[in-house]
């Protein structure tokens, strides 16, 4: 998958998240009178959220690698994180609205189009925090928590920010929620999916066989490659290839290559043991070829 159709990729994950959560809310707000407070009410709803928009979110990098187990314990990881998220995001969301009220803004009309929408959208931005950190704890990459750490307050806060002003424009509208929750995950997937690229390492480019022109972006510390799906870098249907072929290993800001066991690795036809990668370096595993280049 290119860079470009990742980046569609999320944001399409993003929309149907919101999409998903939305009739979520919609139930959860039909028992609004049970609950002994607004506070337990928030935070219940917005456990809610985190649970469905953890579970999309977290499904997304096993769906891009086809790796179905990493489809299911990243779902799981998806809804506990979420969960968590949600919850802290929209207690923080009230704290911070309570204290605007209090003490920051005592006009009633720009508390209710400015303090409000923006208290809010800070539980908001909380929210996509966790939801952008799910894929970098799953594979246990500070890098890609880092992503998600960016990638997630600045998407959330935008979204979470537009998701308040459609409430605010289109009072008693129900599809205004909609309309607002698929705002909210579509910037979560397309800040995620611009930050992740500005930070990686750089990109391996598949110039051969069945998935010529798929993309994997050096985003991590380490990348097993091989034929097995626990690898990181997939290469199914090519020839040659040991379960466990190579590695891709970050040290700073240099990325090396280097054989895994029996694996044999040359780079512009050269066999190597540990190599520096240079741009537009060809490697060759297996009957796999793949460029190297900077995003």
């Amino acid at each position: 998958m290119s860079s470009i159709k990742r980046r569609i990729f999320l944001c399409l994950v993003g929309l149907l998240a919101g999409l998903a959560a939305w009739p979520a809310a919609e139930i959860t707000l039909l028992f609004q009178a049970g609950f002994p407070s607004y506070l337990v009410f928030s935070v219940f709803l917005g456990t809610i959220f985190g649970v469905v928009i953890g579970a999309f979110f977290g499904s997304g990098d096993g769906i891009i690698m086809s790796h179905r187990r990493s489809i299911i314990t990243g779902v799981v990881k998806g809804m506990a994180i979420g969960a968590v998220g949600g919850a802290a995001g929209f207690f923080i969301g009230q704290a911070v609205l309570f204290l605007t009220g209090e003490y920051l803004i005592h006009s009633m009309r720009r508390f209710n189009t400015v303090g409000m929408p923006v208290s809010r959208a800070i539980g908001w931005a909380v929210l996509g925090l966790f939801a952008g950190m799910i894929d970098g704890v799953r594979s246990r990459s500070w890098r890609k928590v880092r992503v998600g750490i960016i990638g997630g307050i600045s998407g959330g806060f935008l979204g979470g920010l537009a998701l308040e002003y459609f409430r605010i424009a289109f009072p008693g509208t129900v599809f205004a929620r909609l309309l607002g929750l698929l705002v909210f995950g579509l910037f979560i997937g397309l800040c995620y999916g611009f930050v992740e690229v500005r930070l990686s390492y750089g990109v391996l480019t598949l110039l051969n066989g069945r998935f010529k022109g798929r993309e994997f972006l050096i985003n991590q510390k380490k990348l097993g490659i091989g034929a097995l799906q626990k690898n990181d870098i997939m290469l199914e249907g090519y020839h040659d290839i040991s379960d466990s072929h190579a590695l891709i290993r970050v040290k700073k800001d240099d990325v090396f290559i280097s054989p895994v066991e029996k694996g044999r690795v040359l780079v512009n036809d050269d066999p190597v043991e540990e190599h520096l990668l240079k741009y537009e370096d060809v490697i060759k595993i297996g009957s796999a070829k793949l460029l190297y280049q900077y995003k």
